[in-house]
């Protein structure tokens, strides 16, 4: 591969100008598909948990939050049937928070319709535009999945 720090730094630029209103959007359109129903940090941790389980500290952490708080978002959900603790079987002392099947769909209603809303906005580029913009975002994906 060729070094192009000239390149390297204008997709560094671009990336740190458009990730934050794309997250903006979405953030926005999720807000008004589950008002009233959750909380903001509610669909933050449905969102989290519908990909793998997480312990209860590292939502927090990940969140930026006190563990204090998140036991209690955590525990405000399990009450509302959207999640669920599974004891790890390594370390009976570890649970992990895990989506239940009311969590799912409650999440999977809000993520579809702010997917349909996204997909339009694309919609609105030609063909091949489309096609560029999903081979750029595969190698954004394969760029900060590592």
């Amino acid at each position: 591969m060729l070094y192009n720090p000239a390149m390297e730094k204008k997709a560094g630029a671009l990336i740190i100008d458009i990730v934050p209103a794309v997250t903006r959007d979405i953030r926005t359109h999720m807000r008004s598909f589950a008002q009233p129903k959750l909380t903001i940090l509610q669909l933050k941790i449905l969102s989290r948990v519908s990909h793998t389980p997480f312990t209860n500290n590292q939502l927090a952490v990940w969140a930026g939050i006190s563990k204090a708080t998140m036991s209690r978002a955590v525990s405000t959900m399990i009450k509302k049937g959207w999640l669920a603790r599974k004891i790890c079987e390594k370390d009976k002392r570890e649970a992990y928070i895990i989506l239940t099947a009311s969590g799912k769909a409650q999440y999977e209603s809000i993520e579809g319709s702010v997917r349909e809303i996204v997909s339009e906005k694309v919609g609105r580029i030609s063909r091949e535009k489309q096609a560029e913009l999903v081979k750029g975002l595969n190698i954004l994906k394969e760029v900060f999945n590592k």
